[in-house]
C-alpha cells in the first residue's frame, strides 16, 4: 500500500511546501485562557469620580472612566455577583439634591447608566428558592429590592424634566422583568397615584400616568424566557428552541405566562377606563375648578385644566397598550364584556365631542382667558388623536366589541375627508391626518367587517398546530370558530359590514378616491413656493414621501392620503382602478393643457397612477395600457427641454411627476420605448430646475441597472451604454449644482450605477472622469453618506477598469486620501460607518495595482492595517486585505503580525471550539442581545473568513502559515466528533485542515494524542472528510469551471491523506482502506478525463473576478497563477 502511494502521489507534487518537523498543533495564545478579573468595588465615590471623568475633553481621562462603568454594568450579565453594588451606587447619587450645575449633570449621567444597567442586573437569572441562592445571589436580590423601593419616590420628587424622564424609563425596564411576580403591585400602585385628587400634585400625577404607559409598554412586549437544561456531551444544546420533544412544553409555558401576565395588568382595566371617562370631561368641558377649589377662569384653574387634558390624553394612550393584553375568547361568558363595550362607546363619544377643527365654540369656564381659542383646539386635537389610536387598537384585538361604533366612527371620520375644504385639511396637523386615515384602512382592513368574506370570523380561531403541540393533538379550545358563536349573528357586527359596504357603495368610493387625490395628492401652494425658494428641499421631502406608507412614517397629509388609497385599491381594486382612470381622463380633456390649475390636477393623478402601480399592471392582469399612456401623454412631457427658471412651476412639476412615473413603470417599458425614455430622462438632468433633474438622476441609476444580467447584451443595456456619455456629463454638471448632501449622494449613486453598467466602454472617457473625482472629494468633508458614494463610484471605476484606473494621477488624488479616511478607527464611529466599505475599495485596489507603479503607496497603508487586524474589526475583509498584500508585497507583511494573527485565528474560530456554558437562558425572539453566553463573540461569517486566510496563508508561505494557524485548526478538528456545526463551517475547516495535514501528516496522532477514543475520532474526521470533498452540489454540476474547481480540492485530500496514511501507522490503520477507495476512485476519474494544468488554474484564479468584475487585473493575479501552477 505504501508503495502505491509513493508511486502514484510524489511528494514533488507540491515543491513549495514543506515536511519539516511537525509543529506543537494544541498550543493555544495563552492570552485565550485568561479570565477577565473582577471589576473594582463600585461604592458611591468611586461611580462619581468615574461619571465625572466622563465628562473630560480629554480622551485619556475619558475613555478609563467610560470602560470603568461598562466594566461596573457588565459585571451583572457576566455573573460577577460578588462585584454587585453598582446600581445602588447610582441611586445614592441621584438622590442627592444639590442645585451645582456639575452636581445636576453628575446626576442625569447616573439617571441614564441607571436606565441601562437595570437590564443587565434585573435580567440575570436567580435561583427560584431563596433558600438555595449563594450569597452573592442574595446580595442581588436585596439590591434589587432597593432599586425597586427607592426609584418611585425619586421619580415624582425629580424637578429635573430630563433626569425624570430617564428615571421613567428605568421604572419601565424593571416592569419588563419583574412584573408581576417581584412587583404585583407596580401597575395599581402608579395609577392610584395618577388618580390621587388630594395629597399628590398635578406634575406627580401626569408623571404618573406617563410612567404607566412606559411600563404597560414593556410588559407587552416582554419576551418568552427559556430556561436552559443542563448542557450533554455531544448534544446540540446551543438553542433549546431546537428541541422538539420540548417544543410542546415551551410553548405551552410561553403560552401559560403570558396570560398570567396580561392578566395581571388587566386588573388596571377599570381604573383607567373610568379615567379616561371623567377626565376627558372635565377637559372637554373646560372645567379647571378641581372640584370647587379653584376660581373659574383663574390662572390655578387654567393649569388645572391643562393638566386634566394630560390626564386624559395619558390615560388614553396607557389604555391603547393595554387593549392588546385583553384576551376575550367567548363574549357572551366573559365577565368582562360589558365594561370593554361601555368603554368603546366612551371612545366613541370622546371622538364625537372633539371632532371638529379648528374648535371654535370654547367652553364658558375658560371664555375668559386671554388666546384660549387656540390652545383650546390644540388640547382637543391631542385628546382626539388619542381616542383615534386607541379605537384603531380596539378594532384589531376585539373587532367584535368595537363592532357598535363602527357606525357612528367611520361616518365621522370619513366626513371631513370627503366636505372639507382642501385649506382645512392642510391646516390639520399630519398626526390627525394620519390617524383618520389609519382608522379607516383598520376598518377597511378588518375581516369581520367584510360581508365579501364567508370566513372573515376565521380570524378568531386558534392555531391548530400550537393547540396540538401544547395540548398533545387536541386542538379544543373554550371558545369557537367566531370566538362565542354569535359574532355572525351579532347585530353590531351586521351593522359594521353595512356601514363599510355603504362607504364602498357605488358615487361613494369614486367621491373618496377624487377627494384623496385633489386633496391630499395634489401639490399645494406653500408646496409650491418651496419648490420656487428651496429645491433640494422640496426634492428631499418628495423622497420622504417614498417611504413606506404606514402610520408611524407619515410625513405630509400626501403620505396618508396614498396611504389610504392604497388600502382601498387592495380591497376594491377594480372599481378604484377605473376611478382612478377615469377621473385622469377626464382632467386630461377637460382642463386646457396651459393652465396651471388643470396641470396640478393633472400631476396629482399622475402621482396616483404611480402609487398604485402594482395593482394597475402587476399580479398578472394590466388594467393600463402604459405603452399607450407613455406614447401619448408621457413622452411629449419628458421631451420638452424649453422649460426655464421662468415656466410656471407647475409645468415644472408635471415634467417632474412624468420622470419619477417612468420609473415607476420601467418595467413596463418596451425595447425601443426604453432607449427613447432613457436618453429624454438623461438629458432632464441638465434643465434648470434642479427638483426635475435630480428626479432624472435617481430614474437614470434605476434604468441603468434594470437590465444588467450576467453577460447577457440586451437591446436595453445596448441604449444604455449609447448615450451613458451625455448622462455622465450631465451628472457631473448637476453635482456642481448641488449643495445638500442627500442630493449630491443621488447625483453620485447615479455616476455610480453608471460606470458599472459600462465598465470598460467608458475606459475613452476614464480622464474626464477622473478630473471630477478631486472636487468632490473636497465637498465630502464629513459627511459619510458623501464618503461612502465616493466609495462606490471609484469601486466600480477600478472593478471594471482595472489598473488604469487606480494609476491615474486624479484618481490617485482621491483613492488613497479616502481609504486613509474610512479606515481610521480612531476616530468615533469610523468603524461602524465608513470601515467596511473602506476595506472592500482597498481589496479591489490591491487586486487590480501593480508593484512598479503602486508599490510605495500600498506600503504605506500597512501601518493602517496593523491597527485594524489589532482591533478585530471586520475580520472577514481586513484578513482578506492582509492575504492580497502577502501576495504582492511577500511574507514581510505577515511575519511582525505573528501573534496577532495566532490569536486572531483562535477567537474566530471560538463559536466551533468552544464549550457553551451551562444555566444561561435563551429567549425565544429574534434579537440578537440574548442568545446564550458565547453567541456574539464570533460569527459564522468570521469563522469561516479565519479559516479561508488561513488555508490561503498555509498556501504562500507553509512553514509561517503552520506555525500561526495550527493552534486554531486543530482545536476546531479536535471538538468536530460529536458536535454539530455550520455546513460552510465545516467546509472551510476541511480545507484548511487539508492544507495543514500535507504539511504535517502526523498532527491527527497528536491532536487526539490524550483521547481515550483516539482511534475512532480519527476515524470520524476521516470519512468526514472524504465526505465533504465529495459531495457535490447541483449549482458545481451545472458549472464546468466549478467542477474543476472541487477536482483541485479533492486531489488535494486525497495527496494529505495518503501523505498521512504513509506517516502515521494509527491512521493507516483506522482510516487506510477508506483513504485507498477515495483516492482510486479520483484516479479513475482523472485518468478519464482531459484535464489541462493552464485550464485548472484559470478555473482557480477565475474566482478572483468575484473580488474585481471585469477590469484587468494586476500582479496578484500573475502570483496567485504562480502559486497554483507550483501545486
Amino acid at each position: 500500500m505504501n508503495k502505491i502511494m509513493k508511486t502514484q502521489f510524489p511528494p514533488s507534487t507540491f515543491p513549495t511546501m514543506s515536511l519539516g518537523a511537525p509543529a506543537n498543533l494544541i498550543a493555544a495564545s495563552s492570552n485565550n485562557n485568561e479570565t477577565t478579573p473582577p471589576p473594582p468595588p463600585a461604592d458611591p465615590s468611586s461611580v462619581v469620580a468615574a461619571i465625572r471623568s466622563c465628562s473630560s475633553h480629554e480622551s485619556s481621562v475619558r475613555r478609563p472612566a467610560e470602560e470603568q462603568l461598562q466594566q461596573w454594568e457588565n459585571a451583572y450579565s457576566g455573573r460577577m455577583l460578588h462585584a454587585t453594588g453598582y446600581l445602588t451606587s447610582l441611586i445614592s447619587i441621584i438622590e442627592r439634591s444639590d442645585s451645582v450645575d456639575e452636581n445636576t449633570n453628575c446626576r442625569l449621567l447616573a439617571a441614564i447608566l441607571l436606565k441601562n444597567g437595570i437590564p443587565k442586573a434585573f435580567g440575570v437569572p436567580l435561583s427560584e428558592e431563596e433558600a438555595n441562592s449563594t450569597n452573592e445571589e442574595r446580595s442581588l436580590r436585596q439590591e434589587r429590592a432597593h432599586v425597586r423601593n427607592r426609584l418611585p419616590a425619586l421619580l415624582f420628587q425629580e424637578e429635573n424634566v430630563t433626569c425624570a424622564l430617564h428615571l421613567q424609563l428605568a421604572l419601565s425596564n424593571i416592569a419588563l422583568f419583574d412584573f408581576p411576580k417581584e412587583w404585583p403591585t407596580l401597575l395599581e400602585d402608579l395609577v392610584s397615584t395618577a388618580g390621587a385628587t388630594s395629597g399628590q400634585s398635578l406634575v406627580v400625577r401626569v408623571r404618573a400616568i406617563k410612567t404607566l404607559r412606559l411600563c404597560i409598554q414593556s410588559i407587552r412586549h416582554r419576551k418568552i424566557i427559556v430556561p436552559k437544561g443542563p448542557a450533554k456531551r455531544g448534544a446540540n444544546n446551543n438553542n433549546p428552541m431546537l428541541n422538539m420533544r420540548n417544543l410542546g412544553n415551551l410553548i405551552g409555558k410561553a403560552v401559560h405566562e403570558r396570560k398570567e401576565v396580561h392578566a395581571r395588568a388587566c386588573s388596571i382595566f377599570g381604573a383607567l377606563a373610568e379615567g379616561i371617562v371623567n377626565h376627558a370631561q372635565t377637559a372637554i368641558a373646560g372645567d379647571g375648578s378641581g372640584g370647587g377649589s379653584c376660581v373659574v377662569g383663574s390662572s390655578e384653574a387654567h393649569s388645572a385644566w391643562r393638566a386634566e387634558s394630560l390626564l386624559a390624553v395619558g390615560y388614553t394612550k396607557c389604555m391603547t397598550e393595554l387593549i392588546p393584553m385583553i384576551e376575550i375568547e367567548n363574549t357572551l361568558a366573559d365577565p368582562r364584556t360589558p365594561a370593554v363595550r361601555r368603554l368603546m362607546e366612551s371612545l366613541a363619544q370622546i371622538c364625537e365631542a372633539t371632532r371638529s377643527y379648528p374648535t371654535l365654540l370654547v367652553p364658558p369656564a375658560l371664555a375668559n382667558i386671554p388666546s384660549v381659542v387656540q390652545e383650546y383646539t390644540m388640547k382637543m386635537d391631542k385628546t382626539y388623536r388619542a381616542a383615534l389610536v386607541c379605537c384603531i387598537s380596539s378594532i384589531r384585538t376585539l373587532p367584535q366589541l368595537f363592532a357598535p361604533q363602527v357606525s357612528r366612527i367611520l361616518p365621522a371620520v370619513v366626513d371631513p375627508i370627503l366636505t372639507s375644504d382642501t385649506s382645512v385639511l392642510q391646516s390639520m396637523p399630519v398626526k390627525r391626518l394620519i390617524y383618520m386615515t389609519g382608522l379607516v384602512r383598520t376598518v377597511l382592513t378588518c375581516a369581520m367587517y367584510d360581508e365579501t368574506r364567508n370566513d372573515s370570523l376565521m380570524a378568531g380561531k386558534k392555531n391548530a398546530v400550537l393547540s396540538m403541540l401544547m395540548a398533545g393533538g387536541s386542538s379544543r379550545s373554550s371558545g369557537n370558530a367566531d370566538g362565542d358563536g354569535s359574532a355572525k349573528d351579532d347585530p353590531g357586527v351586521i351593522e359594521a359590514r353595512t356601514t363599510v359596504t355603504a362607504l364602498l357603495a357605488e358615487g361613494t368610493i369614486e367621491r373618496l378616491v377624487e377627494a384623496l387625490v385633489g386633496k391630499f395628492l395634489r401639490l399645494h401652494s406653500e408646496e409650491l413656493q418651496e419648490w420656487e425658494d428651496d429645491p433640494e428641499g422640496r426634492y428631499e421631502t418628495d423622497l420622504a414621501e417614498k417611504m413606506p406608507l404606514t402610520e408611524a412614517d407619515g410625513v405630509s397629509p400626501r403620505h396618508c392620503g396614498g396611504a389610504l388609497l392604497s388600502t382601498l385599491m387592495s380591497r376594491e381594486t377594480d372599481r378604484v382602478a377605473r376611478s382612478l382612470l377615469e377621473l385622469t381622463q377626464r382632467v386630461y380633456q377637460q382642463l386646457p393643457p396651459e393652465d396651471a390649475n388643470g396641470m396640478l390636477s393633472r400631476e396629482a393623478c399622475y402621482r396616483a397612477l404611480e402609487l398604485c402601480r402594482a395593482a394597475m399592471v402587476g399580479g398578472g392582469q394590466r388594467r393600463l395600457n402604459f405603452s399607450e399612456w407613455f406614447q401619448g401623454e408621457l413622452l411629449p412631457i419628458l421631451m420638452r427641454t424649453d422649460l426655464g427658471e421662468n415656466s410656471h412651476v407647475a409645468m415644472r412639476a408635471m415634467q417632474a411627476r412624468a420622470v419619477q412615473v417612468v420609473q415607476a413603470y420601467c418595467t413596463s417599458l418596451k425595447p425601443d420605448e426604453f432607449g427613447v425614455a432613457f436618453q429624454s430622462i438623461a438629458r432632464l438632468m441638465a434643465v434648470p430646475d434642479l427638483v426635475t433633474a435630480f428626479c432624472s438622476a435617481r430614474c437614470v441609476s434605476q434604468l441603468a441597472l434594470l437590465h444588467v444580467k450576467g453577460t447577457e447584451e440586451s437591446v436595453q443595456l445596448v441604449s444604455v451604454r449609447e448615450h451613458s456619455v451625455l448622462a455622465l456629463g450631465n451628472t457631473f454638471a448637476l453635482a456642481n449644482r448641488s449643495e445638500s448632501e442627500e442630493c449630491l449622494r443621488v447625483v453620485l449613486m447615479c455616476v455610480s450605477a453608471l460606470v458599472e453598467v459600462n465598465g470598460l466602454y467608458l475606459e475613452p472617457v476614464l480622464q474626464a472622469i477622473a478630473e471630477q473625482l478631486p472636487s468632490l472629494w473636497e465637498r465630502a468633508r464629513d459627511s459619510v453618506p458623501i464618503h461612502s458614494c465616493l466609495l462606490s463610484v471609484l469601486n466600480h471605476l477600478i472593478m471594471k477598469m482595472g489598473y488604469s484606473t487606480v494609476e491615474n494621477s486624479h484618481v490617485q488624488t482621491v483613492l488613497f486620501p479616502l481609504l486613509d479616511y474610512c479606515t481610521d478607527i480612531s476616530v468615533v464611529n469610523r468603524a461602524e460607518t465608513l470601515l467596511e466599505d473602506g476595506l472592500r475599495l482597498w481589496l479591489v485596489t490591491l487586486v487590480s495595482s501593480r508593484l512598479t507603479t503602486m508599490g510605495p503607496s500600498l506600503r504605506n497603508m500597512l501601518p493602517r492595517l496593523e491597527a485594524i487586524l489589532r482591533s478585530g474589526l471586520e475580520p472577514h475583509l481586513s484578513l482578506k486585505v492582509l492575504q492580497f498584500n502577502a501576495i504582492l508585497l511577500g511574507p514581510q507583511v505577515v511575519e511582525p503580525l505573528a501573534s496577532v494573527l495566532r490569536y486572531m485565528l483562535l477567537n474566530l474560530t471560538n463559536c466551533i471550539h468552544s464549550e457553551q456554558a451551562g444555566g444561561g437562558d435563551t429567549t425565544m425572539d429574534d434579537d440578537d442581545r440574548s442568545k446564550g453566553i458565547d453567541r456574539g463573540v464570533t460569527t459564522t461569517r468570521d469563522a469561516v473568513a479565519a479559516l479561508s486566510f488561513a488555508d490561503g496563508l498555509m498556501q504562500m508561505f507553509p512553514d509561517l502559515g503552520l506555525s500561526i494557524c495550527s493552534p486554531a485548526i486543530s482545536k476546531v478538528i479536535a471538538v468536530l466528533p460529536g458536535k454539530s456545526i455550520a455546513a460552510p463551517l465545516v467546509d472551510a475547516s476541511f480545507h484548511s485542515f487539508g492544507r495543514m495535514l500535507w504539511m504535517s501528516p502526523n498532527c491527527l496522532d497528536e491532536i487526539f494524542a490524550n483521547d481515550p477514543n483516539q482511534d475512532g475520532k480519527i476515524a470520524f474526521v476521516v470519512s468526514t472528510y472524504i465526505s465533504v470533498v465529495t459531495s457535490i452540489s447541483v449549482v458545481v454540476m451545472l458549472s464546468a469551471q466549478a467542477q474543476k474547481v472541487v477536482f483541485i480540492d479533492q486531489k488535494g485530500a486525497a495527496l494529505s491523506l495518503c501523505l498521512a496514511v504513509c506517516r502515521s501507522p494509527r491512521v493507516a490503520r483506522v482510516a487506510g482502506q477508506s483513504i485507498l477507495e477515495f483516492t482510486r476512485r479520483l484516479l479513475e476519474v482523472e485518468s478519464k478525463s482531459k484535464i489541462d494544468l493552464n485550464a485548472l488554474v484559470e478555473a482557480t484564479s477565475g474566482t478572483t473576478r468575484k473580488v474585481v468584475g471585469d477590469g484587468p487585473l494586476g500582479d496578484s493575479a500573475a502570483r496567485t497563477a504562480e502559486i497554483l501552477k507550483s501545486e
